[in-house]
């Protein structure tokens, strides 16, 4: 019988109680698991339950010897050494473990990740062994997107430090638009990673505002211990709900529409462009969804992409614009 994730996580914790304790009551059971989910109350027939199942459910597997003594109604487990993390894997937990581990390995030449290299490389090989005699497994015929290693990546734990110690920092950075090297005082809040690069959202001081630092540009980095940390409250949900990407521009959300085509209309049905994404109505064989937000330079890069499979509607501004670039690039080939 399939069990929901909060089933499986409280199963962990009944394990790990008759483990640690030794001996358990049911209400240290429900307490514990009411802890570990951070949801209150849980009924001691749903923990009763979850005993049953982790004794007598198939589909589980883990027969687990759980005894309870009546006289001091406490639980236990028969055999001390028992615990459902040593419950051999089925062939369909293998598979999913190999897919988990190829997919980590996309990422093994990335400077935070190399610690765990050996650990994934270990757990490939030791999860081979239980491959099915003639049968492929999902690392043969499976390919991921190729995340090449990108420079940069190598300030990871450092700035991941920072921002776990709220520590002010001083960037020497050169943007791609500026011939100069410049320097920042940065209270760090936020990193984000956007199409394989890796940027440093924070506090800037000269401009009291919010600035974005793609890590490969940056040339140095010093921390300011006589610095005293900015917390102005940053919320990175609320900083980037109405943009695709990774620039934020000091401008109002507006609504947007555009008419797809039909083919290229199924590419953003199924895979959404922004969450503020809505379809409207049909135009002659175009379909137009209508989205709100702010047309950054992400937003347009992408809209152009597309070329002639999309028509911008509206606002006006937004069409002018695009139909200058197209104008542009007209004049490059025909001069």
């Amino acid at each position: 019988m399939p069990k929901n994730k909060y089933s499986l996580i409280r199963y962990r914790v009944i394990n790990r109680c008759l483990r640690e304790r030794r001996y358990v009551t049911l209400q240290e059971l429900r307490e514990a698991c009411e802890k570990a989910l951070d949801i209150s109350p849980l009924s001691d027939r749903t923990i009763e339950g979850d005993i049953s199942a982790m004794r007598h459910d198939s589909g589980l597997g883990y027969f687990a010897p759980i005894k309870r003594d009546r006289i001091n109604r406490v639980y236990y487990y028969e055999d001390p050494d028992y615990s459902i993390d040593t419950i051999p894997l089925n062939q369909d937990e293998i598979e999913s473990l190999v897919f988990a581990a190829k997919l980590l390995e996309q990422f093994k030449e990335i400077e935070i990740f190399k610690t765990f290299t050996d650990s994934v490389q270990k757990l490939v090989d030791v999860l081979n062994i239980y491959r099915i005699s003639g049968m492929d497994t999902v690392r043969n015929f499976i390919e991921f997107e190729t995340v090449e290693s990108n420079k940069g990546t190598e300030r990871l734990p450092e700035l991941i430090n920072a921002l776990k110690s709220r520590t002010v920092l001083k960037l020497r950075y050169k943007s791609f638009t500026s011939k100069k090297i410049s320097s920042h005082i940065i209270h760090p809040y936020h990193l984000k990673e956007y199409r394989n690069r890796w940027f440093l959202i924070g506090y800037n001081e000269e401009f009291k505002a919010i600035r974005t630092y793609g890590l490969e540009r940056i040339i140095s980095i010093d921390t300011e211990e006589s610095k005293k940390f900015i917390d102005i409250g940053f919320d990175t949900k609320k900083y980037y709900e109405n943009v695709i990407g990774i620039s934020v521009i000091d401008e109002e959300p507006q609504n947007i529409q555009i008419a797809f085509s039909e083919m290229q209309a199924q590419y953003v049905i199924s895979q959404p462009l922004h969450h503020s994404q809505k379809r409207l109505n049909n135009i002659k064989d175009k379909i137009v969804f209508e989205y709100f937000l702010i047309p950054n330079y992400e937003f347009y890069a992408q809209v152009l992409s597309w070329g002639a499979e999309v028509e911008v509607l509206s606002p006006k501004s937004m069409r002018d614009s695009i139909k200058q670039y197209f104008d542009s690039i007209l004049f490059k080939y025909n001069h």
